[in-house]
């Protein structure tokens, strides 16, 4: 199922473009064009897969693809003056005469004008007018073909673990349970209120004007992240890349995009690791949550991870490098590790506990508020695709159990409809590590060293749970050795 609002043929051009295409000389933007000239036979393939997936009744639910026709007309009717498939030939170096480049950009824009948006269009008028007929009723998995199969295999691709639904339901319930009442206990101390509806409410009122500009967002998360988190990361780490991580604001043209990401660099520093802010809605931006975002995307959490990887260089190549996830395939797909990938960035909202980079209790409050997100995760997406659960029925587990308005998890839900058992792979992957990480402690008592453990499970690159665990237990035998 190639084509949802979060994934597909139709976002991936603008995002590819900005993240991972370099436009340094006249044979890239040749390149270009050669992509440019093969994306209409892309966008058919992607339409034909709609079809294929119409035929043996497997079809989406309309959460997941009812926005699809209205990001094509975003895409297809900006004016190319301003489009952002034309942008590199606005930043082009000078190196590259003038005529030549202008030549490119002529050619580029005619591609787009006659073949491209027209493919785009195309597909948009398969989903609008004949996909939209066959959607399944239900948001859950399971309610296609061989769909309870179906829905395992994806908890198995991303959380490469054996756990059925069940299994993780009840650790998801339990685990909220544990989280809330650290919640309550934080918010009675600063007096928020009793209800985690009334705490939200309370912390809303205090830092409501507290970002109010887009630069503002920006300052602060680069301040935290540079002069409050770096200076301690030398504290739990040890041997640390010399790979600098950028912080820059989501492009516009992400601005439905999650409130932080990251892009991994290159190994030859040609692009830099890269942290982006969602800072397009200001007043969303609340203090109290950035600190453990920030943590979690940037160090010691995916970038660390990435650069660990990236410096590994006796690993092979698909150890080295965060392949696009394209979670939209799974679990048809090359593994991509999702619990050992986001596993340590909530790993490491955790060890900002243990850098006292927390200052306040509203921000303790935060990176617990993260931690009952991804616990809750592990109730609506086996509630969702394995339970029966309707989207009602989730978005009101969700806000009674998190501190998130409504509308931030309805969309949440209809991310867990799009991309089965992806959800339940952050605390999954985060229990994983600190159940290692204990292990390692009881066996190598005073040997321990959190430093050494922390470069072992980074600098074997992205690998499957059981097979970390497997190399932690190298990891004690070799040091029990010595």
């Amino acid at each position: 199922m190639p084509i949802n609002y979060l994934e597909g043929i139709h976002n991936d051009c603008n995002h590819i473009i900005a993240s991972y295409m370099n436009f340094k000389t006249k044979e890239d933007f040749q390149k270009y064009i050669r992509r440019l000239e093969n994306l209409p036979q892309r966008i058919t393939q992607a339409e034909e897969a709609l079809r294929q997936g119409v035929r043996e009744g497997i079809t989406q639910h309309s959460a997941s693809v009812s926005r699809v026709p209205s990001q094509i007309d975003e895409l297809i009717s900006i004016p190319l003056e301003s489009h952002e498939l034309l942008k590199p030939f606005t930043q082009a170096p000078q190196s590259i005469p003038k005529n030549e480049l202008d030549e490119l950009r002529s050619k580029a824009e005619e591609l787009l004008t006659s073949q491209v948006f027209p493919a785009f269009q195309k597909l948009k008028n398969y989903v609008e007018n004949e996909y939209f007929q066959h959607l399944r009723l239900n948001e859950g998995i399971s309610s296609i073909k061989d769909g309870d199969l179906w829905y395992q295999q994806c908890l198995d691709y991303h959380l490469s673990c054996s756990m059925t639904p069940q299994q993780i339901h009840d650790l998801g319930l339990k685990e909220v349970a544990r989280i809330e009442a650290q919640i309550l206990k934080l918010a009675e101390a600063e007096g928020l209120g009793q209800t985690l509806p009334d705490i939200l409410s309370g912390i809303k009122m205090r830092q409501k004007n507290t970002l109010t500009t887009k630069d503002a967002v920006l300052e602060f998360v680069r301040n935290l992240c540079y002069n409050k988190i770096r200076p301690k990361i030398s504290l739990l780490f040890k041997n640390l890349p010399d790979m600098p991580m950028s912080i820059k604001p989501a492009p516009d043209f992400m601005k439905n995009s999650p409130a932080g990401f990251y892009f991994n660099g290159t190994p030859d520093g040609s692009r830099s690791g890269c942290y982006y802010i969602n800072n397009q809605n200001p007043e969303d931006c609340l203090p109290f949550e950035l600190t453990a975002l920030s943590l979690h995307e940037g160090e010691p959490g995916h970038h660390l991870q990435g650069i660990y990887a990236l410096a590994a260089t006796d690993l092979p190549d698909f150890r080295r490098y965060s392949e696009d996830s394209k979670y939209y395939l799974p679990p048809g797909k090359f593994a991509f590790h999702t619990a050992y990938t986001e596993g340590w960035g909530l790993y490491s909202e955790f060890l900002g506990e243990e850098l006292n980079i927390y200052e306040s209790k509203l921000d303790q409050i935060g990176r617990y508020n993260f931690e009952i997100f991804r616990a809750a995760r592990l109730v609506v997406d086996t509630g969702i695709h394995a339970f029966g659960w309707s989207k009602e029925k989730a978005v009101q587990y969700m806000e009674a159990h998190t501190l998130m308005s409504k509308n931030e998890v309805t969309n949440e839900i209809d991310r867990y409809v799009t991309w089965p058992g992806q959800a339940c792979a952050y605390k999954i992957g985060e229990l994983k590590f600190k159940e290692l990480r204990q292990k390692a402690q009881a066996a190598l008592g005073t040997k321990f060293d959190v430093k050494e453990f922390h470069h072992c499970v980074l600098s074997c690159g992205s690998v499957p749970l059981h097979v970390l665990e497997s190399i932690v237990d190298q990891f004690i035998t070799d040091l029990q050795k010595h």
